[in-house]
């Protein structure tokens, strides 16, 4: 980007007649072609960044399977690194499985005690099985810091 020459403020080359930081008329006289270079602001990540040492991709395989066998405790999202995520399934589906034990509890009152708790676990199971089973499907699965699921 050009510098104004009054102010030594970017500018954009646009801006051939005021500039709009310190108003100084002609800011690019003198100053044609001076351009910075754009990665000059841009912040990488250095080959020797702790983040990217410790950067370990996830698999979309173990992310299915997760969802599949152990969804119901949210630990797919976990692994991903959802932590606020992870705690909301958790807790809405605690809530789910103890809203469908009451009303298997009250409409079937004379059901086996084994029927009226197993149930609502299997329903929910069933239900994130077939979540997993779509999550091994997908292709542009995403982890928590943006990163492609492989």
């Amino acid at each position: 980007m050009p510098k104004c020459k009054y102010c030594g403020e970017n500018i954009t080359k646009f801006d051939k007649e005021i500039c709009p930081c310190c108003g100084a008329k002609k800011p690019l006289a003198g100053n044609g072609c001076e351009t910075t270079d754009i990665t000059e602001s841009i912040k990488t990540i250095a080959p020797d960044d702790e983040a990217r040492i410790n950067f370990k991709p996830k698999k979309k395989i173990i992310n299915g399977l997760l969802c599949m066998f152990l969804g119901v405790f949210g630990l797919d999202s976990l692994y991903l690194g959802y932590k606020t995520r992870f705690l909301v399934r958790l807790i809405v589906n605690a809530i789910l499985y103890i809203c469908l034990v009451l009303v298997f509890y009250f409409t079937n009152q004379n059901s086996a005690p084994l029927f009226i708790f197993l149930l609502p676990f299997a329903i929910i199971f069933t239900v994130y099985f077939v979540i997993g089973i779509v999550l091994l499907l997908l292709k542009n699965k995403k982890d928590s810091n943006g990163a492609f699921l492989q």
